[in-house]
């Protein structure tokens, strides 16, 4: 059995699973009779599940053991996701509380799966497991786009992609042998029930943040970005939304071999310069084809930040990795947690243009730390007057 087919068919599922939800928003916000700003304030239900979920992610997959976290936890959500379609907005918060709590430790162990073997076999395979993520959201948003043309309703096409999910973990509790049990715990004090990000941890959050809010931007808004500012209709808006997703998949089932040749430091600021330019090209030139091509860009632009953030912290990071990948979701979902309500009220209020414009920035901060990824220090020369009058440079 190829190694790769676990944690390959894992996040594909996943991926067909989000994808299926998130590309149905309109139509949830109108049974929801909400606005945009009120749907991203109730998109901040996921994250709020994701911080009470990362004190238990480390721990949870370390007794269960990876395989098998991971398939209860997808499992978990495929039961949840087609209620998201029909509950009023009360119960969609909370349904997407679970669906975020679940989900969170479903990425840990899937993490842990591809990790392990990478450990195991010494074939990097971190950055083509997250390239079936990519692969499962070209086909979920193709797929989306061609059910929503037919008029399927968001409950009928959830319905379906959960009996494909469960299927699918069904399959790989069947295929895949047991995980080989963890040497015993020696004894030692009691832990915090949140792991702390050290400092490696928090500076590989801060090179990876413009990246990965950018990621979940497209993920919130570009569907309605298609819609109101391109005048896509559902199907147009399907296959422009897979051009992200292509190269996305694209990026990451090369990513391993780009990883080896060219190092992260220069991965990560090609990255954050292929971002800014498919944003600049988004929000500057009305036109499908220019569309297409701005979230192409994008699409291999945020591709590899978070596998890069992952092996980054296995390679650096100090303890249990089960618990320093918890601690890194930690921060990055810290870190975050603002941006869906903050980019709905600039959606709202101002306009969509503008809610993928203010994210340059954090693009710029990005390619700036770029050497983190091989766990260099960054300084930044400033001017200081010292006592003569003189500028030197502090760090």
């Amino acid at each position: 059995m190829p190694i790769l087919l676990p944690p390959a068919l894992l996040y594909f599922s996943n991926a067909i699973l989000f994808v299926s939800l998130f590309t149905r928003l309109p139509a949830i916000q109108m049974s929801l009779g909400v606005d945009k700003a009120v749907l991203g304030l109730a998109l901040l239900g996921a994250p709020v599940g994701t911080f009470l979920a990362l004190p238990l992610a480390g721990r949870i997959t370390d007794r269960l053991q990876p395989r098998l976290t991971a398939i209860l936890m997808l499992a978990a959500c495929a039961v949840l996701s087609p209620l998201l379609t029909v509950l009023p907005l009360a119960g969609f918060v909370f349904c997407f509380f679970l669906f975020g709590f679940f989900r969170t430790i479903f990425d840990v162990a899937a993490n842990m799966i591809s990790a392990g073997i990478e450990q195991r076999t010494g074939t990097k395979v971190l950055a083509r497991s997250h390239g079936f993520w990519s692969i499962g959201l070209l086909v979920g948003s193709l797929g989306s786009g061609f059910l929503a043309q037919q008029s399927v309703s968001p409950w009928a096409q959830q319905m379906m992609a959960a009996f494909f999910v469960l299927a699918s973990c069904v399959l790989v509790f069947a295929v895949t042998e047991r995980d080989a049990a963890l040497p015993a715990p020696s004894a030692e004090p009691r832990r915090s029930a949140y792991v702390l990000p050290d400092r490696t941890i928090l500076m590989i959050c801060v090179m990876v943040f413009g990246l990965c809010i950018v990621e979940g931007a497209v993920y919130d808004w570009g569907i309605f970005f298609l819609r109101e500012q391109r005048g896509a209709d559902p199907a147009v808006t399907g296959m422009l939304y897979a051009t992200f997703t292509i190269g996305m998949g694209l990026m990451r089932l090369g990513g391993d071999k780009l990883r080896e040749a060219f190092g992260p430091m220069v991965l990560v600021r090609f990255s954050a310069l292929l971002v800014a330019a498919g944003i600049l090209l988004l929000v500057c030139i009305a036109s499908l084809p220019w569309t297409g091509l701005a979230l192409f860009m994008i699409g291999c632009g945020v591709a590899l930040a978070f596998p890069l953030a992952v092996s980054t912290t296995i390679e650096l990071g100090k303890g249990r990795p089960s618990e320093n990948l918890a601690a890194l979701a930690l921060t990055l979902m810290l870190s975050t947690i603002g941006i869906p309500p903050l980019l709905g009220l600039i959606a709202e209020h101002v306009s969509l243009l503008v809610t993928f414009a203010v994210l340059l920035p954090c693009v710029l901060v990005s390619f700036l730390m770029a050497p983190v990824a091989e766990g260099r220090r960054i300084r930044f020369p400033a001017l200081v007057v010292g006592k003569r009058g003189r500028a030197r440079s502090c760090r």
